[in-house]
């Protein structure tokens, strides 16, 4: 997987991009009923192409990020299940369910979603590790997505990012119009990320 480690030259340090072609004035926060995890693996904090950071700056009413994976500190998992809503760990493991509106009939909310973040060997680690996140309800994405995100490169084209794994779930769970508002400006951010890799000027920009 590609991973491209920030430089604090000419970067904005809120969205990690070169300040000229800066997408701070693009986030617009906004609130919903689900509450969200993003357990975060500690490597991905270096990385300008971690997508976890804007769930949290899009929801920062409802997101909390955990940090996973730093030497001698231990991993605590019972503070993230004491949040309030009915916890749900998304990813595709065997035993997920998918999300879609019959689950939705059969499993009201409201909801605490749950997200591992890293490379998809360190996601896949969180519950297998957990023995709290075991006993927790696996959900996954309905079938057919295509990634929008550029910026890596997955083993399939249907991996989907964290931002788009959070975006795509509320868009079950919450309504189709938070899904289209999360991804709104990951395009843009996707796009403008490729611009500033490439060096081209702002007026250049999509």
């Amino acid at each position: 997987m590609s991973q491209r480690r920030a430089s604090n030259i000419n970067r904005c340090p809120n969205c990690q991009i070169n300040s000229f072609l800066c997408v701070c004035s693009d986030i617009k926060p906004f609130t919903i009923k689900t509450l969200l995890s993003l357990i975060v693996h500690v490597r991905e904090l270096k990385l300008t192409s971690n997508t976890a950071q804007f769930v949290e700056k899009m929801l920062p009413e409802q997101t909390c990020i955990i940090i996973r994976g730093r030497m001698n500190d231990h991993f605590e998992s019972a503070p993230v299940l004491e949040r309030r809503g009915l916890p749900l760990f998304l990813y595709p493991h065997e035993d997920s369910v998918e999300l879609n509106e019959e689950f939705k009939l059969k499993h009201p909310g409201p909801y605490h979603l749950i997200v591992p973040d890293g490379n998809w060997h360190q996601a896949r680690k969180v519950r297998q590790r957990e023995n709290n996140f075991k006993k927790v309800m696996a959900v996954k994405l309905p079938q057919g997505l295509i990634s929008e995100y550029k910026l890596r490169k997955a083993p399939h084209p249907a991996w989907v990012s964290t931002y788009e794994a959070v975006a795509h779930a509320l868009g079950v769970l919450e309504g189709e119009n938070v899904r289209d508002e999360l991804m709104v400006f990951f395009r843009k951010w996707v796009a403008t990320t490729l611009d500033s890799r490439a060096g081209r000027a702002p007026d250049s920009a999509d």
